[in-house]
């Protein structure tokens, strides 16, 4: 993506009455009152073709849609599978908003259509943090997804690879709101559908048909609803005006081998952040899953009492801020999806301009403007040990206290080496190791092509104060170069403030922890909470190592042969065609999900979901330009383009 994502822009209903929601902006309502959910069944679900899917019982029913507006075709299409939907049946769901609605005035609107209650509570209680790009979420046991995606459609739909069998041209009157209807919309239309994918759309207009037939569907008019004269269905036949791939083939997924739940169970190495929460999604996919962690889940680097859950903050938008967006918005919905003991509020004080989260899209109601700084309303601390700890609680996964040694592919999938076991054979297998792989004092498992990935341990040191006069009252997370929590023994298990953290390379001096513990001390003193002395015996220490990146973002995806990658692009980056290249030589069914640096709590919520789709085949829940500043191959990439053309 070049440049800023687009602005996102949250808007509210002006209700005509309980039941008909007026959008100001279009000057035209969501829905009549009178007709409207009628009309969107007859429209959508019967001209798309997706009840007669329903019916014939297919067993996976793509729905793409263009305007989710207040969700009611979402809503209706939910409401139906749920009625009539077979057993084994899934529907996934992928719509494009510009101008989301808040989520009170969805409340109100669908308290007035008790009717829809079921399926529209639980479009309610998934309702995600309204930021630009992709929300994935999941309802009715994980058999319905859907793929909200907040932007300029086009622009999101460049960035977005899934394939679609029924189509909703939804929208406000093409007058009122061209940019639904845009022949350039329509090329991007086209490349996510499959052949003889059926859409519908409520306007004839003369301007659209053709848009739509341009892009390689073919137009049948029909009986209109109500008063209206006539709506349209249509069929693609392709190939219509073919659409750019939103991936480069080197950071293609298309060459990873998707292996099933009955291939046999998944390797995980580690039951820190980013290996429980991997072992979660897998399991909740259906995959049995065996995590080896001698130390059990969260008891090294992610085992601190508090950790925070905290955004981004950056003058422009770019590939770690727009992570960190997305991390932090899956994770609230990780959150409340498990039930996960939390703290809410943290405290900016080192900002005051709330400039640099508008220009990134947090929406207004997330933050609040203070004589102290900009509080943060989502955002807060849990415990990381009882959050790893709730994550592997599933029938489907077992954890098993081994340190591994090796792992060894069979060609057909791996046999892990752990002391005290016998070999242990699993289809896939999933490093999720910390520092640890990169600490002297300690021997990592042998994992071949892990080990070529540049990565390198963090030093970090927090220390636990007891409560003062003035601490004791602190009721939201400081942050400011460093943060201090509040004293939430109920939470963390501790009657102390948690005061963090160092960053530090892995070469320490002999004393380097009393160093850091007054250090910390000295540094927190600037809150007027924290301006005390302490007794010497009172401050309590804890020493963790993070593992990073070059780039400071997570290495998630496929390992691959970097002499492999070399053989096949490095003549391709020194001048010759970069047509027909093939995709990357991944090492199959071999994966990573790592180096999540001191942001382990919500970037392994949202890298353990973009792993899981990659693992089983599904969509990845990201703006795919963002696949680049994760996937393991870029560092090989880049050192291959270095020479090269740009």
């Amino acid at each position: 993506m070049n440049g800023p994502p687009p602005r996102v822009e949250v808007v509210r209903i002006d209700f005509r009455d309980e039941r008909t929601p007026y959008s100001t902006r279009f000057q035209d309502v969501y829905f009549s009152a009178m007709d409207g959910i009628s009309e969107s069944r007859y429209v959508y679900l019967e001209g798309s073709g997706y009840l007669e899917a329903l019916t014939e019982g297919r067993p996976r029913i793509e729905v793409g849609e263009v305007g989710f507006g207040v969700g009611l075709n979402f809503v209706l299409t939910l409401d139906a599978f749920l009625k009539e939907s077979k057993p084994g049946q899934v529907l996934h769901y992928h719509s494009f908003e510009r101008f989301p609605v808040h989520l009170d005035d969805l409340k109100r609107l669908y308290a007035a259509y008790p009717e829809l209650t079921e399926a529209s509570s639980m479009l309610l209680d998934h309702y995600p943090l309204l930021t630009p790009g992709v929300h994935s979420l999941r309802m009715a046991g994980g058999r319905v997804r859907l793929w909200l995606s907040l932007g300029e459609a086009r622009q999101q739909m460049a960035l977005s690879d899934f394939r679609v069998d029924h189509w909703y041209w939804d929208g406000f009157a093409p007058k009122q709101n061209p940019d639904a209807f845009d022949p350039g919309l329509f090329v991007e239309v086209a490349r996510l559908s499959r052949t003889g994918s059926r859409g519908a759309s409520f306007t004839s207009a003369g301007w659209v048909r053709r848009a739509i037939e341009a892009a390689g569907f073919r137009i049948e008019k029909r009986p209109g609803f109500g008063k209206k004269r006539e709506c349209i269905r249509a069929e693609f036949v392709g190939p219509g005006i073919e659409g750019t791939s939103p991936l480069p083939p080197w950071f293609s997924g298309e060459s990873s081998v998707v292996r099933p739940p009955e291939a046999g169970p998944v390797g995980v190495i580690g039951a820190g952040l980013a290996g429980s929460s991997i072992s979660r999604r897998l399991a909740e996919a259906g995959y049995d899953v065996l995590i080896f962690d001698p130390e059990g889940p969260g008891n090294r680097t992610s085992g601190n009492p508090l950790g925070l859950y905290n955004l981004q903050i950056s003058k422009k938008p770019n590939p770690i801020s727009r992570f960190a967006q997305a991390a932090l918005a899956e994770f609230l919905r990780e959150l409340q999806d498990l039930g996960v003991p939390h703290h809410t509020g943290i405290l900016r004080t080192d900002f005051h301009d709330p400039l640099p989260l508008i220009e990134s899209g947090y929406p207004e109601d997330s933050y609040e403007i203070t004589p102290r700084g900009i509080r943060l309303k989502v955002c807060g601390v849990v415990n990381p040990r009882d959050l790893c700890r709730i994550r592997i609680e599933h029938p489907k996964i077992r954890l098993l206290r081994n340190r591994v040694t090796s792992v060894a592919s069979t060609g057909k999938g791996f046999l892990i080496h752990a002391e005290g076991l016998p070999p242990v054979e699993c289809a896939q297998v999933v490093s999720t190791l910390g520092a640890d792989f990169r600490l002297p004092d300690v021997a990592p498992p042998v994992i071949p092509h892990l080990d070529p990935i540049p990565m390198r341990p963090i030093r970090g040191q927090i220390i636990l104060v007891p409560p003062g006069a003035l601490s004791q009252n602190l009721q939201e997370t400081l942050v400011e170069e460093g943060y201090a929590s509040p004293a939430l023994p109920e939470l963390s298990g501790v009657d102390a403030h948690l005061i963090g953290a160092t960053y530090q390379a892995l070469t320490v001096l002999p004393d380097q922890e009393e160093i850091d513990r007054d250090q910390l001390i000295r540094e927190s003193a600037k809150w007027p909470e924290f301006s005390g002395s302490y007794p010497e015996e009172s401050v309590r220490s804890r020493v963790g190592w993070r593992l990073s990146s070059p780039d400071k973002l997570p290495v998630i995806g496929p390992l691959c042969d970097p002499d492999l990658l070399a053989g096949i692009y490095g003549n391709a980056f020194r001048g010759g065609p970069l047509k027909s290249l093939p995709t990357v030589p991944v090492a199959p069914g071999e994966w990573t999900l790592t180096a999540l640096g001191s942001r382990g709590i919500t970037f392994s919520s949202i890298g353990s979901l973009l792993l899981s789709d990659w693992m089983t085949g599904g969509r990845l829940s990201i703006e795919l330009d963002l696949i680049e500043h994760l996937h393991p191959a870029r560092f090989f990439i880049r050192k291959l383009k270095r020479p090269g053309i740009s």
